[in-house]
């Protein structure tokens, strides 16, 4: 049966020139030259399709339907050279390697053009527009199914954000750091994106899914902002650390410790109005603060110690759950954004 299958795929591949097939049969029966007539064959068939657009030969909804399928053709053929070649390595299962394919797909077509359709495929290719939709096909990837293990997820998620940080075009020291913001935000953006039929069933799942997630990528932990941070520690961090630690000190109950933070997390915002990255910024800060005071804890010989590490470590694990679902719920607001956006960008064309 393995041989008929082969011999299928060589058939439909040699003398159908397929590319489908070329492809599989590069995945599935290896050899240098037959990776190399499929990856020709994607790169002929990307620069006929750009060749098309430029000429008005092809609208940019099909544009995006045929970059698509290619992508989805690189995604397969390019997991063939990766440790997991043996394994089901379907773009559903790798959204961010499709998304980056797709846009290179893209790029090829705004190179090529010219005027007006330049114009068009130039608004796909804005960065906010490439964040948005990578992020999209990531979250419907977790919410249909296709990544459901912490492993898949960290590493989608940590590939994501290091595209992201890059696109900012930062310097290199400050590249760790966007990074991990990026994490963050990547995995509140998905789990605010539960608009699917199955969401509700599908939903503590999800959630645990993405907490696990935030743990395996170590975002509850991060380094105190002091030396080498964005922001100036304010006097009110000092105040509510120092009175956790004091010696002899009653155990602060949940409600009084999180007010506290709360108005110190405040006090390390940027002064001027709110805008769109507020809740964002809010989150970081938060964990910054709860690190700051766990930087701070003293000696474990002394009395007490132990006891009130745990106490923080409590009130740590609510106050940065509560954090993060906050910023799930503001960026929801973005998710349907950028979808109705997108949907309707698809009817015009």
């Amino acid at each position: 049966m393995q041989i008929l299958s082969q011999l299928g795929l060589m058939f439909r591949a040699n003398m159908l020139r397929q590319l489908s097939a070329k492809v599989e049969l590069a995945r599935t029966h290896y050899s240098p030259s037959r990776f190399t007539a499929a990856l020709t064959g994607i790169n002929n068939q990307e620069q006929q399709l750009a060749e098309r657009f430029s000429r008005g030969h092809l609208s940019l909804e099909k544009l995006q339907r045929q970059a698509t399928r290619l992508a989805s053709h690189e995604v397969i053929l390019n997991a063939r050279l990766t440790p997991e070649a043996d394994k089901d390595v379907s773009p559903a299962r790798q959204p961010v390697q499709t998304a980056t394919a797709f846009r290179s797909v893209l790029l090829r077509a705004y190179c090529l053009s010219n005027g007006a359709a330049r114009e068009k495929v130039g608004t796909l290719l804005a960065p906010d527009t490439v964040r948005a939709r990578a992020r999209t096909m990531l979250a419907d990837a977790v919410w249909n199914g296709h990544l459901v293990t912490v492993d898949e997820l960290a590493a989608q998620v940590r590939l994501q954000a290091h595209h992201e940080a890059l696109d900012v075009g930062c310097a290199p020291d400050q590249l760790a750091r966007l990074e991990r913001d990026a994490m963050r935000q990547i995995l509140a953006f998905v789990g605010a994106s539960h608009r699917h039929a199955a969401a509700s069933e599908a939903s503590p799942y999800v959630h645990q899914l993405l907490r696990a997630t935030v743990d395996a990528l170590q975002l509850r932990s991060e380094t105190p902002p002091p030396s080498g941070s964005d922001v100036q520690v304010p006097p009110s961090w000092k105040r509510i650390t120092d009175a956790f630690w004091r010696p002899g000190a009653a155990p602060p109950a949940y409600t009084a410790f999180s007010a506290a933070v709360a108005a110190a997390v405040d006090d390390a915002l940027p002064p001027g109005p709110a805008d769109a990255t507020l809740p964002e910024q809010r989150c970081r800060r938060t964990f910054e603060l709860l690190q700051y005071i766990r930087h701070h804890a003293p000696s474990a010989s002394r009395p007490g110690i132990a006891e009130a590490r745990e106490l923080l470590e409590r009130h740590a694990h609510r106050l940065e759950g509560e954090a993060v679902d906050v910023l799930i719920k503001a960026n929801d607001k973005a998710a349907h954004a950028f979808r109705r956006s997108a949907s309707s960008g698809s009817s015009d064309a």
